[in-house]
């Protein structure tokens, strides 16, 4: 399977941003979460790779239970949809955020199949201080084998209430916000085909089959 440069970004910033396992005292500590988020999720897929190369869908499995409960996609679905959350009415609220929940699973599920235990290496900023902020950004540097120049990542997370856990809402991978390129997408779909519409391509698009040989692009999540 080729593995784009775009891709490997995009697939350690999900690593990096929903996976945790780690004890809840250091759930506050941003820094300590996402440093402690690559060793979990190599090690699950690798003691489970068998089951994964039987059923490629099992990853969907995977990323309900690692990544979904450490991920904002509520609030993420309302800031892709900008002021046209407040046109729909709570049925299509609903529907929506359940479309683009399960769009993000797939898509998480889809991404991994390209995943290689011996590429990919994150590099840390240093700490800054977060014990009263309700959003943190915290950077860090993809280092890839084959001595490609480093990435610059920057993990924007956020807390509703102090004692909250942080959740990652966004990526932004060389300058390029993740949320804003789906803005930008659910933004050209509504113009096209209404929120109806747009709730049943996210549907559509969630029910892909995932395919362990399939060579999977950045840009396949864009169209």
């Amino acid at each position: 399977m080729k593995f784009t440069r775009r891709l490997t970004v995009f697939f350690v910033a999900l690593i990096s941003l929903f996976t945790l396992h780690v004890q809840a005292q250091e759930v506050q500590n941003p820094y300590v979460m996402l440093e402690e988020i690559a060793d979990t999720m190599v090690a699950r897929i690798g003691n489970e790779r068998a089951q994964i190369e039987a059923n490629p869908n099992y990853l969907r499995t995977i990323m309900e239970e690692e990544l979904l409960p450490h991920s904002d996609y509520q609030f993420a679905a309302r800031m892709v949809l900008g002021r046209n959350w407040q046109r729909l009415n709570d049925t299509q609220k609903e529907q929506f955020v359940q479309a683009f929940r399960d769009y993000l699973v797939t898509t998480y599920a889809r991404v991994f199949t390209q995943y290689d235990e011996a590429k990919h290496t994150l590099e840390f900023g240093r700490e800054e201080p977060y014990q009263n902020e309700r959003r943190v950004v915290v950077r860090a540097q993809l280092i890839e084998a084959g001595g490609r120049p480093p990435v610059r990542l920057d993990f924007h997370l956020q807390r509703r209430t102090p004692t909250s856990p942080w959740l990652a809402f966004d990526l932004v991978a060389e300058g390029i916000s993740m949320l804003n390129a789906q803005q930008s997408e659910m933004q050209a779909s509504l113009r096209q085909r209404g929120i109806d519409g747009t709730i049943k391509l996210l549907q559509d698009r969630a029910k892909v089959d995932i395919d362990l040989n399939e060579e999977v692009s950045l840009d396949d999540f864009k169209n």
